[in-house]
């Protein structure tokens, strides 16, 4: 299988998701109220799991693995509490939830194959709570479209990277997080060793710098993007990128909710 979640996964309906959110906020308020908020997360979860115990959830579990594998690839993942099979609750310390949380806690949803989710902040004198949602299960995310009319295919490692692509979207789907295709792609395409490069950057012939890109081959560069809006933007940034190193194109891709773009640049 290409993805494993180490647990049983009951998959909740809207209805039966905020029933049992509204018990385990009783229960994270509780515990926010009674604890310091200075506490660190590792001890702030052991806290939760044991007050959701005695109240009689079961089973309660902690770092819950998700493995996602495709050929010779494999990454772990850890999911923070697992309640009942059902309820997925991801605890934070920190300043403010931001967009990075919520991505994290969607991915985690969809790999598990999950639709509803708890992301908690215990940090401020409040309890900071996002309800996370996604109706994209894996037959949704397989529902993709390939735009490729500005793609050429260079050179042997332009077709590599575009069967490879293709293959881990028909194995996992799109909309994971962006950073799983681009180490997936690293490993599958380069080996396990990081395939960040340091290239020149100049202005006119003089070089002002260095840069680190994903080298395709010794003159290609890949760009894994998910923009949404100001896609002409992005290009237009690409082109000037560009145009300040010696390499002869860039290879675009872009993951544009349901449509998946490829694209050279030159």
């Amino acid at each position: 299988m290409p993805i494993f979640v180490d647990s049983e996964i009951k998959v909740l309906d809207e209805d039966a998701f905020h029933e049992f959110a509204h018990q385990v906020m009783g229960i994270i308020f509780s515990a926010h109220n009674e604890c310091s908020r200075l506490i660190e997360e590792a001890p702030f979860k052991n806290v939760i799991q044991r007050r959701c115990e005695a109240a009689g959830i079961s089973p309660v579990r902690r770092e819950v693995q998700i493995v996602v594998t495709h050929k010779n690839f494999s990454k772990r993942y850890y999911m923070d509490l697992l309640l009942g099979c059902a309820l997925m609750v991801e605890a934070k310390t920190v300043e403010r939830l931001n967009e990075t949380h919520l991505a994290q806690s969607l991915h985690y949803l969809m790999l598990a194959g999950m639709q509803h989710g708890l992301l908690v902040n215990l940090r401020n004198p409040r309890v900071e709570k996002r309800f996370v949602s996604t109706s994209l299960d894996a037959d949704a995310r397989r529902d993709y479209e390939i735009v490729d009319g500005r793609w050429k295919e260079v050179d042997a490692a332009s077709r590599r990277l575009r069967r490879t692509f293709e293959d881990l979207l028909a194995d996992w789907g799109a909309f994971l997080n962006l950073a799983l295709y681009r180490e997936a792609l690293g490993h599958l395409l380069n080996g396990p060793q990081t395939t960040l490069r340091r290239v020149p950057i100049f202005d006119g012939d003089r070089q002002i710098g260095m840069h680190d890109v994903f080298l395709l081959s010794k003159d290609s560069i890949l760009a894994l993007t998910a923009v949404i809006t100001g896609i002409d933007e992005m290009r237009q940034q690409l082109e000037r990128f560009l145009n300040h190193t010696r390499m002869r194109c860039i290879q675009w891709i872009n993951m544009h909710h349901h449509q998946i773009a490829f694209e050279t640049i030159r």
